[in-house]
């Protein structure tokens, strides 16, 4: 269909790059080799005095000998504004590095495959910001590659695995250790989509840790037996880790190796077994379990929940993981997916679907750039194209926001916009702030924060936006709503509108400053703050069909009044409806919990309780959730205990595509006799539908409720 040049998928990884696209014949995936064959290819790059570079295992050679004139590990410092080196004059960053790889990378592919390349999406670890985000797209255009997008790593390898004709949809947890970054992410994975539930990570934990524990042992065993410490001498030191690295690699099929060591005119020969190595590394592999419980505390999985793991990155190759993995769920890692290779092949598979989504258009079919893979309506693309095409949605692996003032005034805060875990296609957010005006020369700074932290220190600031144009409004006050959202790349976009002109403010970026410690002051009253408390809006309804009476009744009236209570009402408005026979408000949304509890309590079996469900509540809900146009967040809460009727169901569904539509969630709960798959089916989160006896009830609402509060 295009002539002008290939398009691949690209893992830019910390230690090894690969580099793959798909066959247009076969419609399958084909990894690229180098110029020495390699399907791997090292991330090394050795520069020469006339500008010229030489990557791959030449430039790893070098950099084993101690060659000053070669960088590796480079990838740990996309994005760094402090990281720069020199070789022959020429200063580089992180991205200027990559790119200078890159670009050698695919010369050696474009003589390989006999076709230029001029496309690609390149890999990204999940846990990677915005900076980083963006030097590695940098990278690729310095390397003369049009970069349509940016995919994070472990959904690669979730693309990759769904290549299987027909995987059984289930959850997968993708564990991905390279040599230099560690992810994990837990996805939905169906015959046609893959939904990504949460992502966390580790930018410093990869496989070169590994390799400096066994270092380490070394130079104690040589120290013990001849007094002398090779760890002070530079060059035996990166000798000792290149056997290391060889060593570790010996290890994944063998019980253990024999290293020796030399310096200073002693030798000793050492014995590394696997139970040494596994006591030695037992801390490195207790972060990547801590990583995944925090991931579970904060998302409300557990391992009983994962139905596969696949493993992904060269280090998984030691046999703790596997091993770790099989300890966790009982059960062996997932088969199919080439742990070297599966990231490039799911970069191939997103990038031509990028390129070559078809849409039916009139009965024929034309091209459809972008978006493809995060389209809401899948009727309308042929997902036979291309095999292993799939819908993606992705989510943000941070929280984003901006520095703010707090409601006192009294000190600086982060006031999130976006939280961690977000559906990208759902990462739009609008808040309205308040900005003193003088007659002229207003400007606006945004300064960008990723973290979780209410301390603007402890977070990452990622850039420092200027915003201009901020006309002068009678009596010195202006509004603005404030846009932050995250692009199909994970990358982030700000925008900020002027309410009372209605006039997009011109923006510009400026380098953040490397004093940020005025964070910790106390603000001016020139600074942006926040106009109003409410933060988001949730109704509660419950289901009073016949069958609720006397205790379940109350039960559920208790659950209800301890799922309000972990809620912090300046910050959300909370409305109470109940439906059967018919549907109806019982309070309007507010932040008064004493109305709130008093709503709940007042709900009883005389004046409410109908005979059978046969209304629903999303009806008389949607108008007043909807009208919370700045909200946070929006959730309609449904308790049910049983079926409904005449319709109801029915009805329910269809709205469910307006909450949708108006980022409305459903959370659907069940208790009783009802139908888990009808609440499933309800819920716009599948992990938020759930059935419990009535006596957990309680149990399963405060669990939603933190939920909804990351």
């Amino acid at each position: 269909m295009f002539t002008d040049g290939l398009t691949v998928g690209i893992d830019l990884g910390t230690t090894y790059s690969v580099v793959a696209y798909i066959d247009p014949a076969t419609k399958t995936p084909v990894v690229i080799p180098n110029k020495l064959g390699q399907r791997t290819t090292p991330s090394v790059v050795a520069f020469s005095p006339d500008g010229s570079v030489i990557i791959g295992s030449d430039a790893k050679t070098r950099s084993e000998m101690s060659d000053p004139n070669t960088a590796s590990f480079y990838k740990l410092e996309m994005g760094s504004r402090s990281y720069k080196v020199s070789f022959f004059g020429e200063d580089m960053d992180a991205s200027c590095i990559s790119g200078k790889f890159l670009r050698e990378l695919i010369s050696q592919c474009e003589k390989s495959v006999g076709r230029n390349i001029k496309r690609a999406v390149i890999t990204v670890p999940a846990y990677f910001e915005d900076p980083e985000r963006n030097a590695t797209i940098r990278a690729g255009k310095q390397a003369g590659l049009e970069v349509i997008g940016v995919i994070n790593e472990p959904t690669a390898a979730a693309i990759a695995y769904g290549l299987k004709d027909t995987p059984q949809a289930r959850k997968i947890l993708i564990y991905d250790l390279g040599g230099g970054t560690f992810d994990v992410t837990v996805a939905d994975v169906s015959h046609d989509s893959i939904k990504v539930i949460a992502s966390a990570g580790n930018h410093y934990l990869g496989g070169k840790n590994w390799d400096e524990v066994i270092c380490t042992w070394l130079c104690e065993q040589f120290e013990e037996e001849f007094g002398a410490d090779p760890s002070e001498d530079k060059e035996t030191y990166n000798s000792l880790m290149v056997k290391a690295e060889k060593a570790k690699k010996l290890l994944s099929s063998s019980e253990y190796a024999d290293v020796t060591v030399s310096y200073e005119g002693g030798s000793g020969k050492y014995r590394l077994t696997e139970s040494i190595f596994r006591e030695l590394s037992a801390d490195l592999l207790d972060i990547t379990h801590k990583t995944i419980s925090r991931m579970f505390d904060d998302t409300g999985l557990r391992w009983a929940d994962i139905g596969g793991v696949i493993l992904v990155g060269g280090s998984t190759k030691m046999k703790m993981v596997p091993d770790y993995i099989r300890r966790m769920t009982g059960r062996e890692p997932l088969k199919g997916v080439d742990a070297d290779e599966a990231v490039a092949i799911g970069a191939a598979i997103q990038a031509q679907t990028e390129e070559y989504c078809a849409v039916k258009t009139l009965g024929s079919l034309s091209v459809q750039p972008r978006g493809f893979l995060t389209g809401q309506d899948r009727s309308a693309y042929d997902m036979s194209l291309l095999r292993g095409a799939k819908f993606i949605s992705d989510v943000t692996a941070h929280s984003l926001g901006m520095i703010s003032v707090s409601e006192d005034g009294r000190r600086f805060v982060n006031d999130i916009m976006i939280k961690k875990n977000t559906p990208l296609s759902k990462a739009k957010v609008v808040k309205r702030r308040e900005l003193p005006v003088s007659m002229s020369g207003n400007e606006l700074e945004i300064y960008l924060l990723q973290g979780d932290s209410q301390r603007p220190s402890d977070c990452t600031v990622a850039k420092k936006y200027v915003f201009s144009g901020v006309g002068y409004v009678p009596g010195g006050k202006t509004l603005l709503d404030i846009t932050y959202r995250y692009t199909v790349d994970g990358t982030i976009d700000i925008t900020a509108v002027q309410t009372e002109t209605g006039r997009q403010l011109l923006r510009r970026e400026e380098p953040v400053p490397d004093d940020m410690s005025w964070t910790d002051g106390v603000p001016e009253s020139s600074m942006l703050t926040p106009i109003a408390k409410n933060d988001g809006v949730l109704y509660l309804a419950l289901d009073l069909s016949g069958s609720m009476e006397g205790g379940p009744l109350q039960m559920a009236k208790d659950a209800m009044k301890d799922f309000v209570e972990q809620f912090d009402t300046d910050r959300i408005n909370i409305g109470i409806a109940c439906f059967a026979e018919k549907a109806k408000i019982r309070l309007d949304a507010t932040w008064d919990k004493k109305a709130i509890r008093k709503a709940i309590d007042s709900i009883d079996k005389k004046t409410d309780l109908g005979r059978g469900t046969n209304a629903e509540p999303l009806t008389v809900m949607l108008p007043r959730i909807r009208k919370y146009s700045y909200s946070g967040f929006k959730y309609a809460v449904i308790l049910t205990d049983g079926s409904w009727y005449d319709g109801a169901d029915l009805k329910a569904l269809r709205l469910k595509e307006e909450y949708v539509r108006n980022g409305i969630e459903i959370v659907a709960l069940g208790f009783g006799k009802a139908k888990y798959g009808f609440l499933r089916e309800l819920s716009t989160r599948e992990d938020l539908a759930e059935v419990e006896d009535i006596a957990g009830l309680d149990r399963m609402m405060l669990r939603i409720a933190k939920i909804i509060q990351q």
